[in-house]
């Protein structure tokens, strides 16, 4: 009979790779959670730069633009009434 005066203990392998990547997890959020913290800082300095308001005005529309929404809205409420009258024939017949 051959014996290894070596064995390996397997239950030892796996605890030391655990633990390993643990601290390898631990490192990780560590150096996330600093970097947060940096990029939290640098907006709160931001924060007390001047405030800016910036109000946006409605796009005017050209002569063109214009004439065609008003050419599809009436179009629109064309074909609503159209449907309206439609359905109520059919309602006042019944």
């Amino acid at each position: 009979m051959h014996v290894h005066l070596n064995q390996v203990n397997l239950n030892a392998e796996l605890d030391a790779m655990y633990a390993a990547q643990k601290a390898a997890a631990k490192r990780e959020a560590e150096r996330t959670r600093r970097k947060l913290v940096e990029y939290a800082s640098e907006l709160a300095g931001e924060a007390d730069a001047e405030a800016c308001v910036v109000k946006l005005q409605p796009r005017e529309e050209s002569g063109a633009e214009a004439q065609q929404n008003r050419q599809q809205r009436t179009r629109k409420q064309k074909q609503g009434r159209d449907r309206e009258a439609e359905e109520s024939v059919i309602s006042d017949w019944a």
